[in-house]
């Protein structure tokens, strides 16, 4: 492959696919074309890139063979849709969606520095986790590094409006200044009105975020055996937050230890004092606070700006590629 690189971001015009294309912007890539695609949801015309506007196109407009990677940030069952005609024509793909499959099997996850080795075996493509497995990765990856196995996870995501996507957060602000002017609001894309409430999802929803959180946490951390999630959508703009209880059977946790594996995580930053999403806004770590041991459990609390993370993850990951010759 060239070292000049014509790259497709699908749903390019979306909250995640903006973060993406800063990221790709911000990155030592040679990129000599990108593609913006959109889809059935898209209002753009055109999305800016290098400080000019390019045309947003449909996805049967794009010619699989004009590029060399395909970034799916694009809903799952467009993904799906789409990966067999990209691999034809030898795309890489890299999914943001957890929809995309090659012969059958979905992509193997990758999220560097927890866990790259799957890049180096790549069937023609690779994926990022979702919001929530993208928090929960390093600060599993850290727990489990002082030695604790077989652990037992529950978790709580509290996602903000953008986990929606660019509709999300249109919704919430539209919906905040129409009750403070005393007006009936549209709750759509949720199932009621976001502002001032926290709204769970529909049960076939969270159980389909939760299989995907548990697949992707214990195919980046091995010393998870078992991984429940669910999810609250809060009136916020930006970030997710979970709580988390890790159980090892057995096994005693050392909260020193547990301290010491979470401050020295490249991917983490240990807070001493009040843990606040608004400092997680375009940080490229996770917040996380000092672990609280009761018995065998470790209870702690983590916030991330995912969207930020995983856009700028996707530029760094695309460098090791290159960089390495994974392709």
């Amino acid at each position: 492959m060239s070292d000049s690189l014509a790259v497709a971001v699908y749903g390019a015009a979306g909250a995640l696919g903006k973060e993406v294309r800063v990221g790709l912007e911000g990155s030592e890539l040679d990129i000599e074309k990108l593609v913006a695609v959109g889809g059935v949801a898209s209002t753009a015309d055109t999305i800016p890139w290098h400080g000019k506007q390019i045309a947003v196109i449909a996805p049967p407009e794009l010619v699989p063979g004009s590029v060399d990677v395909a970034i799916l940030a694009a809903p799952a069952h467009v993904a799906a849709a789409e990966t067999a005609r990209l691999r034809a024509h030898d795309v890489l793909v890299v999914d943001l969606s957890g929809g995309a499959t090659i012969d059958g099997a979905p992509l193997p996850v990758v999220w560097p520095p927890v866990a790259r080795e799957a890049l180096e075996r790549h069937p023609g493509g690779f994926a990022l986790p979702c919001a929530a497995a993208s928090t929960l990765a390093p600060v599993l990856a850290a727990i489990t590094g002082t030695g604790l196995r077989g652990g037992q996870v529950d978790v709580v995501e509290l996602a903000a409006a953008t986990d929606a996507g660019q509709k999300g957060s249109e919704a919430l602000s539209r919906q905040t200044v129409g009750l403070l002017s005393y007006q009936l609001v549209d709750a759509a894309p949720f199932s009621d009105s976001l502002a001032f409430n926290v709204l769970s999802l529909d049960a076939d929803d969270d159980a389909a975020r939760a299989a995907r959180t548990e697949r992707e946490v214990r195919e980046l951390v091995p010393g998870v055996a078992r991984c429940r999630a669910t999810t609250l959508r809060i009136p916020v703009f930006l970030g997710t937050v979970v709580v988390v209880t890790a159980r090892f059977p057995g096994q005693t946790p050392d909260a020193v230890a547990i301290a010491a594996a979470l401050d020295e995580h490249p991917d983490l930053n240990l807070v001493e004092d009040t843990l606040s999403l608004r400092d997680a806004g375009d940080s490229d770590v996770v917040l996380v606070t000092r672990p609280v041991i009761d018995g065998d459990t470790v209870r702690v609390f983590a916030a991330a700006d995912p969207l930020h993370r995983i856009g700028t993850r996707v530029a760094m990951t695309l460098e090791l590629v290159a960089n390495e010759d994974l392709w």
